[in-house]
């Protein structure tokens, strides 16, 4: 996991957020007062907002930033981070201790370390996440409105 994160503020206009995405080749950037998380900005975003109409002068990314931060421990392993990119939905995942942002890990990253344990391992866990992560369908989206946190297991830790 790359430990630099592209960073916003929720009074930056969200033109400003979709060049800094766009320079840096980057699905997401992380919303913060100071060192504080408080929200992730992320391509879906960008597509709900174009699809509200094509002009995005005037709006700030705090008016349309994702506030419900699903969000790991460097603690946790990448079976509980792909677990719940799958039950979520969702592709990036904002690593915190307390409320300081440490990282971001993507769904490449998280795959791509899955594949690395499974061949290292063949743990039958990993493949099994592996698959829901690459279903279309993925598994069933809980209809909870709370955010979760993930759960820790041991093994591969995300080193920051």
């Amino acid at each position: 996991m790359s430990l630099r994160v592209v960073k916003v503020s929720p009074d930056d206009p969200v033109s400003l957020a979709v060049a800094r995405m766009l320079e840096e080749n980057i699905g997401s950037v992380a919303v913060c007062e100071g060192e504080r998380l408080v929200g992730i900005f992320t391509e879906r975003d960008v597509l709900r907002l174009a699809g509200e109409g094509p002009d995005f002068a005037g709006v700030e990314v705090g008016d349309v930033m994702t506030r419900r931060l699903v969000t790991i421990s460097p603690d946790d392993d990448v079976l509980a981070a792909a677990q719940l990119m799958s039950e979520r939905r969702i592709r990036h995942l904002p690593i915190v201790q307390g409320e300081n942002l440490l990282g971001i890990v993507g769904i490449r990253e998280v795959m791509r370390t899955l594949v690395e344990r499974l061949w290292r391992t063949q743990d039958p866990e990993a493949r099994e996440r592996a698959r829901e992560l690459l279903s279309r369908r993925g598994s069933t989206v809980s209809t909870n409105p709370e955010p979760r946190v993930a759960q820790r297991y041991p093994g591969d830790r995300w080193g920051v």
